[in-house]
This record gives structure tokens, C-alpha cells and sequence, in this order.
């Protein structure tokens, strides 16, 4: 395909773990104004332009793993001069991440070589191209109904995933980059067909036969921010041309500011797939605790793998809400949408398209 002018003059834009769910709706979002270096551990396809599926849009794709210090110095290699010099900005997606809360080396492989990877953009990238950190709500500590989490609140790891992330910003943040340092704290990220390995195991429970959907072990009032993936490629826009040739460490919460709590979801999940009200009663945590580890095991004994863990049994009716008033003033994002909203979309597609449903959201990781 012969190059417009405007793909030959527009800048430059480095992703880190660019085939995920964020990075390919950010790719989308970013490939009709920016030239993409799109890097992932995954083998990929290039993102398709607007005009047409044959029409390819200005991305070099690379494979490297970001947690093997000489694949990133090959991948820098591998990058020309000129691509360096007319980046835009670096955006950091690359993490691992799954429900199992145990030691995993990928963890620790992927911090290990944070430290390499930041010197190599420092020596390299010029600056003031911002460096872009995809930070998340679970390293946040949880607050309490009608108290407001700021990008000032208490940080908490309190599982294997959110204490990677806190350690991942440990490590940007003392890294004194010669550029500004973004981390957007993105909630629980949704698209149209659901995505998000909890949001869709809750429904499913609902839908399910078990005995379990009549009982949690927290109170049902409480619950978690979220927010579509579309939202988070458009903030994720806005702060590459807000902070470009800036210094210092911006934080900004990316969600909605209100909750949607457990008992909503279990009461439009039960009115999409039953059409009436299923009761939902509060059980002891030690209770809970015990089902979840018999359940567990006999799972195991016909070889299959339960969401709901054990240790997830003390998270049960965690709170969180988010106050936006500086993501507004600083970044100028809100978001336009709400799984207030949207949920009633996602319903349907469980309720009259199980088998599109249950495809996209089984392939999940978790």
C-alpha cells in the first residue's frame, strides 16, 4: 500500500504489550493518526485501517518478551534511528496477569528486567516523549461507601497481581526518567461483550444451576468501579498529546466514579435469564471459606479449574469509588459511558447469544 502524506509525517507511537485486550482496542484508536510500534510477546496481526479490511494501517509489529533483558536490547536494536526520533510517546500494557495468587516467575521476570527496559528508553527515546503506565484499581487499598478513592489514596498488594503493579511503579517512579511518567489507574475493564473474567464469572453464576448464586459472603451493597475499554484507549490518547515534553509523575483514576454494587448485577442477571427476582442471602465468611475449598477440590478430582477461590473469600464485598476531580482538570477525561448503562447490552447477548457469549469471554486468561 503506497503511504499517504499524512503516514509519512505523523508521529511515532512505541506500545508495550500491544496484543492484549487494551492494547488492540489502542491500537485501533491511535492507528489513523499515529505511525504504531506494536510490541507483544504474542505473534499478531497489523491493526486493518478505517477504509477497508485490505487496507493496512502504518504498523511495524515486533515479538519480543519484556521480561528477557537481551530481547529487549535486540528489540532496540531492531528499532531504527528515525522511529526513535519522531516518537510520540511509550505506552507500558505489558504485565502478567491471572486469579491464581500465587509466586509466578513470569511476575518476576518482567519486573526484573523493568529496571533494563527503563534505562533503554532513557538512553534512546528522546526526551520529554512521555513514558505511559498502565497501573490498575486492584493495587489500590478499598474505601468505604461515600468515600472517594484520589489518586493521592493508599496503595495496597494484597494478592500476587496488584503487588506486581505497585513494585512496577516502585521501579518507574525511582527510575527519575528524563520525561514525564503517566500512570493511569484504570477499574475494571469491560467491552460490549463483557471481557472481564470477573464481571462475566458473576453473571455466569447467575445463569448456572449452583446453589452459590444465592449466597455471598460480603455485604451486597458495596462494590467496584468500572470502565469500557473504549474509554481507556481515549484517555490513554489524551494524555500522549497532553504530555508531551513534560517531566515529573502523573497519576490519574480512569472510571466511573460510581459503583456498581453486587446486588445489582445479581438482581438484572436474574431478571435477564429468569425474569423475576432470585434471593440473594448473606453467609459467614468461615462458611464461605469452607465451600469454596470442598468445591475447589472436588473440582480438581474431575479435572476442572473453580473461579471462585479460597483466598478470594476475604475480598468479598471490597469497595471502591472513584473521585475524578483531577483526572477532569489535569487530563480533561471523564468517561461518556457507564456499566449502568451498558449492562442491560451485556445481558442480552448471555441471554438470546450464549455461544458468541461464551466464546469471547471463556478465552479469557484467568
Amino acid at each position: 500500500m503506497a503511504e499517504t502524506t499524512s503516514q509519512q509525517d505523523a508521529d511515532t507511537v512505541l506500545i508495550l504489550g500491544a496484543q492484549g485486550f487494551i492494547g488492540t482496542e489502542l491500537r485501533r484508536r491511535l492507528a489513523p493518526n499515529y505511525r504504531l510500534l506494536s510490541v507483544d510477546l504474542r505473534p499478531g496481526d497489523p491493526i486493518r485501517s478505517h477504509m477497508g479490511d485490505d487496507d493496512l494501517c502504518r504498523e511495524k509489529l515486533f515479538q519480543a518478551d519484556l521480561g528477557d533483558t537481551r530481547q529487549i536490547d535486540e528489540l532496540w536494536d531492531a528499532i531504527p534511528d528515525a522511529e526513535f526520533s519522531r516518537l510520540r510517546g511509550v505506552i507500558h500494557l505489558a504485565a502478567h496477569y491471572d486469579f491464581k495468587n500465587k509466586p509466578d516467575r513470569r511476575y518476576d521476570r518482567l519486573h526484573h528486567a523493568l529496571e533494563h527496559l527503563l534505562q533503554r528508553i532513557d538512553e534512546r527515546v528522546p526526551a520529554g516523549v512521555p513514558l505511559l503506565y498502565a497501573s490498575s484499581m486492584a493495587s489500590m487499598a478499598p474505601t468505604e461507601p461515600g468515600m472517594a478513592l484520589t489518586e493521592h489514596s493508599p496503595r495496597l498488594g494484597a494478592w500476587a497481581y496488584p503487588a506486581f503493579k505497585i513494585k512496577a511503579e516502585d521501579v518507574i517512579r525511582d527510575a527519575n526518567l528524563e520525561r514525564a511518567t503517566v500512570e493511569l489507574v484504570l477499574a475494571g475493564v469491560y467491552s460490549n461483550l463483557c471481557e472481564l473474567v470477573p464481571l462475566f464469572k458473576q453473571i455466569e453464576l447467575v445463569r448456572s444451576r449452583s446453589f452459590e448464586k444465592y449466597f455471598y459472603p460480603g455485604p451486597t451493597d458495596r462494590g467496584l468501579t468500572y470502565v469500557h475499554v473504549e474509554e481507556v484507549s481515549r484517555a490513554f490518547e489524551m494524555a500522549l498529546e497532553e504530555f508531551f515534553g513534560g517531566r515529573g509523575i502523573e497519576r490519574f483514576l480512569i472510571g466511573q466514579e460510581s459503583p456498581v454494587t453486587y446486588r445489582e448485577i445479581h438482581d438484572r442477571s436474574a431478571q435477564a435469564f429468569y425474569g423475576k427476582d432470585l434471593p440473594l442471602q448473606r453467609i459467614p465468611r468461615a462458611l464461605a471459606y469452607l465451600g469454596a475449598k470442598v468445591l475447589g477440590a472436588g473440582a480438581r478430582q474431575v479435572g476442572k479449574r473453580r473461579f471462585i477461590q479460597p483466598w478470594m473469600i476475604e475480598f468479598a464485598g471490597e469497595h471502591f469509588e472513584f473521585d475524578l476531580s483531577h483526572t477532569r482538570e489535569r487530563l480533561g477525561w471523564s468517561p461518556w459511558r457507564s456499566l449502568h448503562d451498558d449492562l442491560d447490552r451485556i445481558l442480552q447477548l448471555a441471554a438470546f447469544h450464549p455461544d458468541v457469549w461464551l466464546e469471547v469471554n471463556e478465552q479469557r486468561p484467568w
